[in-house]
Formats: structure tokens, C-alpha cells, sequence
């Protein structure tokens, strides 16, 4: 019934997890500007930004 949650009983994990989600992010970003729909421009500033959370 209840939705388990990622142990992140450790930073090391929780830092693992998030270089992982900002990783796909950016592969779908770059499909995105390949397919067209972002320029180059948006698509490096939408990098930097999400490069920056890490």
C-alpha cells in the first residue's frame, strides 16, 4: 500500500542518487536539443543550472 522510500541513511548515497537523476535529466535535455525542440543556448543554460545543484 505505502510507496517505500530510498534509504539514504548515509550523504555518500543521497549524493549518488541525485548525480544519477541530474545525469538523466541532461541525457533527456540533449535529446531534446537534437530533436530540435531546444536551442543550444537552452540547453546549456538548463545544464549549467541542474550541474549547479550538485
Amino acid at each position: 500500500m505505502f510507496e517505500r522510500h530510498k534509504d539514504h541513511s548515509t550523504p555518500a548515497a543521497a549524493m549518488a542518487e541525485m548525480t544519477d537523476i541530474v545525469v538523466d535529466q541532461i541525457r533527456k535535455l540533449a535529446e531534446l536539443r537534437d530533436s530540435g525542440v531546444l536551442t543550444e543556448e537552452e540547453f546549456a543554460a538548463k545544464k549549467a543550472e541542474l550541474l549547479d545543484r550538485l
